[in-house]
């Protein structure tokens, strides 16, 4: 088993990375790119996604209560 890892998603690497964990309808693409979109807008407000190098819905996403 590789090692479990952390992977801090932000501007700089969200192209790159895979968050489809974080999308829970059946949609597809579409649902994704609307995501990372909506991540982008966000990431300057505090936004914060951190997700394990796992498959599966592993991750955690805040922003400060009053950019919420």
């Amino acid at each position: 088993m590789d090692e479990l890892k952390i992977i801090a998603v932000d501007e700089n690497n969200i192209g790159q990375e895979h968050i489809c964990c974080a999308i829970t309808d059946k949609k597809g693409e579409t649902c994704v790119s609307s995501k990372k979109a909506w991540m982008q807008e966000r990431f300057p407000d505090g936004l914060v996604f951190r997700k394990l190098n796992v498959c599966g819905k592993v991750f955690i996403e805040y922003i400060p209560a009053e950019n919420a």
